[in-house]
């Protein structure tokens, strides 16, 4: 019976992060349209799901254990999901933990490969801002520096400081 928990331990699991690859993508939009409400609101709901999934993490762990100790192993070793594949023995709950490992894979797989993407919008958007600061910065440099108004006035060249035409 730890079987079936820990499978439908791993299945929340798993909707917790497809939850949060919807939440990684709506947050993409938003770095990409600089909407920095949506990305808050994205940040707050992304946090309140990492911590669901750190309890549920947590979960797997102690009902792996539990599963393990059913099956007369003593350990307090971290087994994967597929190392307790090995243990299970009914051809329809092995299937259904490795179905179910599988999906949580590529769950997570997207999401790196979407927070990878994120990162890099906001590694070009960091690089934009700052070439744009030095822009502004240089043609202020240009401005603020003193230099030699022209001599020029009404045409007439003067070479000296004194005005001899008097």
């Amino acid at each position: 019976m730890p079987i079936q928990t820990l499978i439908e331990t791993l299945s929340r699991l798993n909707e917790l992060h497809k939850e949060l690859l919807q939440v990684a993508e709506h947050k993409k939009q938003a770095v990409i349209h600089n909407r920095y409400e949506d990305i808050t609101a994205a940040l707050t709901k992304e946090s309140r799901l990492l911590k669901s999934v750190k309890e549920y993490e947590d979960k797997v762990y102690e009902e792996g254990q539990a599963f393990i100790a059913e099956k007369g192993i003593k350990s307090k070793l971290k087994l994967t999901i597929s190392e307790i594949s090995r243990l299970v023995f009914e051809p329809e709950e092995k299937a259904k933990l490795l179905e179910v490992q599988r999906d949580l894979t590529f769950h997570l797989t997207e999401l790196k490969r979407v927070n990878t993407h994120i990162q890099e919008l906001i590694q070009q958007s960091l690089s934009y801002i700052d070439f744009s600061l030095n822009l502004m910065v240089g043609a202020m440099d240009e401005e603020a520096t003193y230099s030699r108004p022209e001599q020029s006035t009404r045409g007439i060249q003067r070479s000296g400081l004194f005005d001899t035409r008097a």
